[in-house]
């Protein structure tokens, strides 16, 4: 079963060309306000690779918990290891948070409550994590293990939007935008990921510079706090949870137009042909349903395991020994990516989901091959080792070396950006059966989550 068919076979009930969908541009803004949650998503991922080189970070933590006052600022191999690790859990914490929201909080939210409530929860959970993470001072283990704490909460609120927000936006769309505003959640991840390095460029030599430039996002989920009380609910949800007459309600509200039988026609027609709640062993025994959670959930597993994590997470550290210049190099990634995001959002459509993914991966491959193929040939490792450890580890690759290992890092993020990086959150709100959107995305998305911790173990 191909990409391309479970889409069309799955939404033939709103193609009839008889429909008439209004005015989409309260759609549209509702997409683009649903994107936020996407926004926070990508700040933090962004934010994390440059707030780590900061002094203001390694003052707090590796000269203030740990007393380290030599050793911080070599590479990752070399770093005192009480400190490595702080590093490594700072980031494993928050992709904890990930999964917890991801599969255990959201898919509950979603379906008992509603669509808003998740949202809702999704930004009260981030803004508790933020406060939790820069408020407290450095300088004690017993602070650092708040921190930690702060960021399993933080991530789960990332996971509850990384579900929420593309499900949304999927069910208010118009048939013929529905690509491209389900694309608007990779749209507010890669502006959040370029904010993020911007943000870390002006802040990077202030005292309180990790800081900063860490709560600067809770303006996004203060915005979503408010605002998710303006949105009107999914008329899906509603049809499903409280009837014809509140799905009609916000139907029209959302369309702008008087007439939404057709289309309303049409939601009843796909809640009845889909009939109940399929059991949790139905899920999992019939073939068609197998075949659409094997799909969403190996495009999440091939995401993560192309390796765009790790190069935001820990990218700063590697281009700062490769290049001199961590967070320079992070921002030029970073604008790459949120550049190449904005075609994708008119490709998905008009082009295809899977020529995507299949010509553009191949474009991944090559990035990939010749970055790694330029670090092995012209970058030269020279590790220090005391009594098996290694205390102290240069990079030296010169500045051709390192320039192409950059430009081929580019060509990987924008080949990403076009195909992988947007397409599998519109797949995973968009090809299971309404009875099975809530229980099916969140497993599949969950994907994420689960090989991002892995990646960055």
């Amino acid at each position: 079963m191909s990409l391309e068919s479970v889409s069309k076979t799955d939404h033939h009930h709103l193609q009839h060309k008889n429909i008439h969908y209004g005015k989409p541009y309260f759609a549209v803004l509702l997409a683009a306000f649903s994107s936020l949650g996407g926004w926070f998503f990508g700040y933090d991922q962004g934010v994390t690779g440059g707030i780590v080189i900061m002094n203001s970070f390694k003052n707090d933590f590796c000269v203030g918990v740990y007393a380290n006052t030599s050793g911080c600022d070599l590479s990752i191999a070399a770093l005192p290891p009480d400190y490595r690790q702080f590093l490594v859990l700072f980031t494993l914490m928050y992709n904890l948070g990930c999964f917890i929201g991801a599969l255990f909080i959201s898919s509950f939210v979603a379906e008992k409550f509603g669509r808003r409530a998740i949202i809702f929860t999704s930004a009260v959970l981030f803004i508790i994590g933020t406060s939790m993470v820069i408020l407290p001072p450095g300088g004690s283990k017993t602070i650092m293990i708040f921190i930690l704490i702060g960021r399993i909460v933080e991530g789960t609120g990332v996971g509850c939007a990384s579900f929420s927000c593309p499900l949304y936006a999927s069910e208010i769309a118009p048939t013929k935008l529905r690509g491209m505003l389900s694309g608007f959640m990779t749209m507010g991840i890669v502006t959040g990921l370029f904010a993020a390095n911007v943000v870390n460029f002006f802040f990077q030599n202030h005292k309180w510079g990790w800081r900063l430039s860490n709560g600067i996002i809770l303006i996004a989920p203060a915005i979503i706090m408010v605002g998710i009380f303006f949105c009107p609910e999914t008329p899906r949800w509603l049809f499903k949870k409280k009837g014809r007459a509140s799905a009609e309600k916000s139907l029209k509200r959302i369309r702008k137009i008087y007439d939404v039988t057709a289309e309303l026609n049409a939601i009843a027609d796909a809640v009845r042909e889909e009939g109940n709640e399929l059991s949790i062993k139905e899920h999992f025994t019939t073939k068609k349903m197998l075949e659409r959670l094997g799909i969403g959930m190996g495009i999440h597993i091939f995401l993560q395991t192309s390796g765009i994590s790790p190069i935001f997470a820990f990218g700063g550290i590697i281009f700062e020994s490769v290049l001199g210049s961590g967070i320079i190099s992070l921002l030029i990634l970073s604008g790459a990516n949120m550049l190449s995001t904005i075609p994708a959002l008119f490709l998905f459509d008009r082009i295809g989901r899977r020529n995507l993914l299949i010509f553009c991966g191949l474009g991944m491959v090559v990035g990939h091959l010749v970055a790694a193929t330029v670090f092995f040939t012209g970058c030269n490792v020279v590790k220090t080792v005391m009594n098996d450890i290694i205390v102290n580890e240069e990079v030296n690759c010169g500045t051709n070396a390192g320039v192409l290992m950059l430009i081929f890092t580019v060509i990987y993020i924008i080949c990403f950006a076009l195909s992988w990086g947007a397409i599998c959150w519109i797949y995973a709100a968009e090809i299971y059966p309404l009875n099975s959107t809530v229980l099916l995305s969140t497993l599949a998305m969950h994907q994420t989550r689960t090989f991002r911790f892995g990646h960055i173990q």
